[in-house]
């Protein structure tokens, strides 16, 4: 849950709070969770709660310098420190931000999280055929933000 929200864009000094609102809320509805669906219950609690704590943010999270950090390849599977892998998590955060709400929320609970369309669907109340098209625009506008935020940073595709 902490990562999830975290990828939704709660600020890190809020993610601890907002992990236990979430559980908060699980243990206070805990007779409303129907048997088979509590996963998806608490991905519908955290998507609530990340909206709502990005309401309460009024000030915009300050972008990282990106030319501070390293060329990142794509296709590395394994950074050679911590330290890149730090910093490619926090490149992937400032992408992930920069990305509308609703089209990183399908993003996220896909390529992240490893939901099918279906079930996004059934988290955000909304038609299979919505959540397939968020999915779609969020994956063109994610690669189109990763090739300027690689090319600011003066990477090259390998």
């Amino acid at each position: 849950m902490w990562r999830l929200l975290r990828r939704l864009g709660v600020r890190s000094d809020q993610l601890d709070d907002a992990t236990q609102d979430v559980f908060w809320v699980a243990a206070r509805r805990l007779s409303d969770i129907e048997p088979g669906r509590e996963r998806s219950f608490l991905y519908g609690v955290v998507l609530r709660v990340a909206a709502s704590e990005l309401r309460r943010q009024k000030a915009a999270m300050p972008w990282p310098i990106l030319s501070r950090f390293p060329c990142w390849s794509i296709s590395a599977r394994r950074p050679k420190s911590r330290l890149l892998e730090r910093q490619a998590r926090e490149i992937l955060d400032d992408v992930l931000n920069r990305l509308p709400i609703d089209l990183r929320t399908a993003f996220v609970l896909h390529e992240l999280e490893g939901l099918e369309v279906r079930q996004i669907a059934e988290i955000e109340e909304i038609p299979v055929g919505t959540a397939s098209s968020r999915l779609r625009r969020a994956r063109e506008e994610f690669s189109a933000i990763a090739r300027r935020v690689r090319s600011r940073a003066g990477c090259t595709r390998r």
